[in-house]
């Protein structure tokens, strides 16, 4: 049998949809060469290399349809998006700073799987949603790909801030009947009120988090059939590529009678918990102190992704 390597390799797919300032995946260099990943962001590119099997670079905006549609540019790239704020929402939480329209373009929008289709890309294995409101209708949008999609990762709101957008226990409930669940919750946003003293105060309320959803191990056996190595392979690196190394090692114990010998070795060496050498140390600080350097740069403009434009 091949490596896992060449195996893997160009039916290994993650789609990075809202990739703004985004970095390299933490993967062993070889496992690198087995992704294809398609980087999409109307507003500016991630921060990567080229040390994929393939990397390809959409600048239009993703819709739930194909279509012209109008893209609201503001000053902060952060609030861009297809939809509208709901009336109110932006004064309540004092972010008259951030939402500044700059102008209304027309642009021509396409679907993920349209986009897979016309790059001869076979598989969806990982997709990741920071978008601003049209998450769960991109999600909608990928269904001949849900069930099969190894984890999805998405910015849904306890309390919707765009038109149209769904809560966020509705995308969850629609997402259980495709056999997934909530693994984590990689990071969540609180807003303060605009109240007389919001200024002082520390804490708001939760708005939105980013959920990590992950196809249940009980699906996939059901439906990858003679493809269920692979498939479990991709999602033990994948859990690995998203820091959740303990819920790989928990998939290669359930499925070890099901990969071949050779995979069980680089797997194992993939798993192992690792004292992190000076570089992966660096990464995880920046990740970690990430808001904070954002804040920043925000500040004094110095960043193109976060910096208000006028």
């Amino acid at each position: 049998m091949n490596s896992l390597m060449e195996n893997l390799k160009g039916k290994f797919t993650v789609v990075n949809l809202g990739c703004i300032g985004d970095n390299d995946f933490n993967l062993p260099a070889h496992l690198c060469r087995s992704l294809t990943v398609v980087e999409i962001d109307a507003e500016g590119g991630a921060e990567t290399t080229n040390k994929y099997h393939r990397k390809i670079v959409i600048q239009n905006p993703i819709n739930d349809r194909p279509g012209k549609f109008t893209f609201r540019r503001n000053n902060f790239a952060g609030t861009c998006s297809l939809l509208e704020p709901l009336p109110g929402m932006v004064e309540t939480y004092g972010l008259e700073r951030y939402c500044q329209l700059l102008e209304r373009m027309e642009w021509d929008c396409d679907t993920i799987p349209n986009l897979l289709k016309s790059n001869q890309v076979t598989t969806l294995d990982f997709l990741k949603t920071d978008v601003e409101g049209s998450d769960a209708a991109i999600i909608r949008s990928c269904s001949e790909y849900l069930g099969k999609t190894l984890f999805i990762q998405a910015e849904l709101r306890f309390k919707p801030f765009y038109q149209t957008e769904p809560y966020f226990h509705e995308v969850v409930s629609m997402l259980s009947e495709y056999g997934y669940e909530v693994l984590d919750l990689l990071h969540i946003d609180r807003w303060k009120y605009k109240t007389p003293h919001w200024l002082s105060q520390v804490e708001g309320r939760a708005i939105w988090a980013d959920f990590l959803f992950v196809l249940k191990p009980e699906r996939l056996a059901g439906t990858f059939g003679d493809a269920l190595p692979e498939a479990v392979a991709k999602q033990i690196i994948l859990a690995c590529m998203i820091g959740k190394r303990n819920y790989g090692e928990y998939l290669l114990l359930k499925f070890k009678t099901s990969l071949p010998p050779e995979w069980i070795v680089e797997l194992e060496m993939l798993v192992k918990p690792k004292f992190p050498g000076f570089r992966r140390f660096a990464q995880s600080l920046r990740r970690t102190f990430r808001p904070i350097e954002l804040l920043l740069k925000h500040q004094i403009g110095r960043s193109q992704h976060v910096s208000i434009r006028s």
